[in-house]
């Protein structure tokens, strides 16, 4: 007889509709397709301040070398 005189359950709490979750979606794709662009944009800016002198400058100003190498050998380095 207690459920006679007691306050009724309320619902049941319902979830997010499918078009909030559509638009939740919406939002973290276009969220990480903004983070790639950024990090794109970044390593570009980061690859024109390095310029040429990233590359391997050691072979960037060198003349072919001639057949005829004039070297000490490798008995002339004692360790």
């Amino acid at each position: 007889m207690g459920g006679l005189f007691s306050a009724p359950k309320p619902p049941a709490p319902q979830g997010p509709s499918q078009a909030e979750l559509d638009a939740i979606a919406r939002r973290e794709k276009l969220a990480e397709e903004s983070k790639a662009r950024e990090s794109r944009e970044i390593a570009a800016r980061k690859r024109v301040k390095k310029g040429p002198s990233g590359l391997m400058t050691a072979f960037v100003s060198r003349e072919p070398e001639e057949q005829d190498q004039n070297t000490l050998g490798p008995g002339r380095n004692p360790r």
